[in-house]
């Protein structure tokens, strides 16, 4: 684990938050019989936010209230099954508001795959096809952001997000891959700053303007990863994202735009625009069928230098 921690989401203050919690609506009683099995759930959920453990024990507090009731043992993989559960979501939902239930109800499922090994939990739903990819930000809206990463309250969250700005506008890295990254993998090829990211792996040029501030984190991690989070799964990236200090005037900062910002940026620099207008289309989807035909990608090449951009 590096050495930058986020105030009040450091593993002991969210173990603080999980001993120290007692839900207001339930009893002395049931608190009683109900207490440890929420809060050993709630740490085996892996939350990675204080918040998020905070939700998971009040879900799971209202959830083991309405089990015993029901006269259930609370046994993980026997009360969190898809059966009990969308049984609770009918039955024992209905103080709740309709959108809290759908999340609540989210929430339980996510908690019930994580900590169970036997329940019948199908995969959760996959997302592909891919739709359109998100719209790049804007280089003003780039520039805000470089800036709240230097205001950011503590120094892992400067530390995290300068350097997931770096990965992604410097080299178009996706969610899973920005994990993965420690200083071993930013290497020079022919005087040119170069990541090595995913599986199989490709060496990607960093854009000029992104090389410093890739290169101080690198020298700040300290040879662990250069973008941490216990959290593990699809939603890791958008979990430290999220935690990010954001003012209003901002816009939602998501790696999926981050990484379109990178790839329009070196589609600009490599006169694509130019090359639809001349070829008279407005789609980019006939080029695949031309892939095949072009010439593979060589490292240190001009035409893989010129990735870096303007200023190189």
């Amino acid at each position: 684990m590096s050495a930058y921690a986020r105030g009040g989401d450091d593993p002991d203050s969210i173990m603080l938050r999980i001993s120290s919690f007692r839900p207001r609506a339930v009893d002395d009683v049931t608190w009683e019989a109900i207490g440890a099995w929420v809060r050993t759930t709630t740490l085996a959920s892996q939350p990675v936010l204080a918040t998020q453990a905070a939700a998971s024990l009040k879900a799971l507090a209202r959830f083991a209230a309405w089990a015993v009731e029901q006269g259930m043992v609370l046994e993980a993989e026997a009360v969190l099954s898809p059966e009990v559960v969308e049984r609770y979501r009918l039955t024992g939902m209905r103080p709740l508001v309709a959108t809290s239930r759908s999340a609540e109800t989210s929430r339980l499922r996510r908690i019930a795959r994580i900590v169970t090994t036997s329940a019948p939990w199908p995969p959760p739903l996959d997302s592909s096809p891919r739709g359109p990819l998100s719209p790049p930000y804007t280089a003003t809206e780039v520039a805000r952001f470089w800036d709240v990463a230097q205001r950011q309250r503590s120094l892992f969250r400067r530390h995290a997000m300068t350097a997931v700005l770096a990965l992604t506008l410097g080299a178009g890295a996706r969610s899973g891959e920005l994990f993965s990254v420690t200083d071993v993998d930013v290497v020079d090829i022919e005087s040119t700053t170069a990541i090595r990211l995913g599986s199989p792996v490709r060496v990607v040029p960093v854009r000029h303007d992104c090389v410093r501030p890739l290169r101080r984190v690198c020298a700040a991690a300290g040879g662990e990863p250069l973008v941490v989070s216990r959290r593990q799964g699809r939603d890791q990236a958008a979990a430290l994202v999220g935690s990010f200090d954001m003012p209003r005037d901002v816009p939602h900062l998501t790696v999926a735009r981050l990484r379109s910002t990178w790839l329009a940026s070196v589609l600009t620099d490599l006169a694509v625009p130019e090359v639809f207008a001349a070829a008279g289309i407005v789609s980019g989807k006939a080029f695949s069928d031309l892939v095949a035909y072009l010439p593979a990608s060589e490292l240190g090449s001009p035409g893989w230098r010129s990735l870096v951009g303007g200023g190189s």
